[in-house]
């Protein structure tokens, strides 16, 4: 998905980096898998440093030299795990295409160790408030391609507002179906229902007068 200019990133983005001696990036592989499994076994409230060094490999000073807590470390470990399933698409491409590639993108995210996580976490933000305005952050740049897509697609016509309801509804179906209930979404389904959102921006603008279109 396209990504921000570092300088606008809310700063719940990115694992602290600490001082002393620099991280070894070959670590983070097992760090995420220790991650996920901790998080499917224990829980949010059940992750502790400790288990997740101790099944990573490394020290807990490795860990905190990257994440300052918990929090820091699962919004790493879904930003990653987007990363892992952005579609790659060349440039000028259909807005349509890129709202349907981006979404079946979410799809195959879902399918992973994060799907697997969603429940949990849609339980623990409840709990955390500061957990739940990560997520937030994440989600709000998650989605500025699905913005500009579907601003594309309908020829720039309905406002920022109108706009962000219909991604919500698009990014919504998707999160309902394949990560809260586990359904598995073929593609002719996120197709329908991209065009469903296409066809109610259409409709938007046709309950307006001319003279607003």
């Amino acid at each position: 998905m396209l990504r921000d200019d570092d300088s606008h990133q809310d700063q719940t983005m990115q694992p602290r980096r600490g001082r002393g001696r620099p991280r070894d990036e070959s670590m983070e592989p097992a760090i995420m898998q220790a991650g996920w499994a901790l998080l499917a076994e224990r829980g949010y409230a059940g992750m502790a440093f400790e288990e997740l060094a101790e099944r990573a490999g490394c020290s807990r000073p490795a860990l905190y030299r990257r994440f300052a807590n918990k929090r820091e470390l699962i919004i790493w470990m879904l930003d990653n795990a987007a990363r892992d399933t952005d579609p790659a698409l060349p440039d000028h491409v259909p807005p349509r295409t890129v709202l349907i590639e981006n979404l079946w993108g979410f799809v195959r995210h879902l399918g992973g160790p994060a799907g697997v996580a969603t429940p949990e976490l849609s339980q623990a933000r409840r709990r955390d408030p500061e957990l739940s305005a990560a997520l937030d952050a994440l989600y709000e740049r998650e989605r500025r391609p699905y913005m500009v897509a579907l601003d594309a697609a309908l020829n720039g016509a309905l406002s920022a507002d109108e706009v962000s309801g219909l991604v919500d509804n698009m990014v919504g179906a998707v999160l309902f179906r394949a990560g809260l209930q586990s359904q598995k979404l073929k593609l002719a389904q996120v197709e329908q229902i991209v065009d469903q959102a296409l066809l109610a921006g259409r409709a938007i603008l046709r309950k307006r007068p001319a003279s607003s279109a």
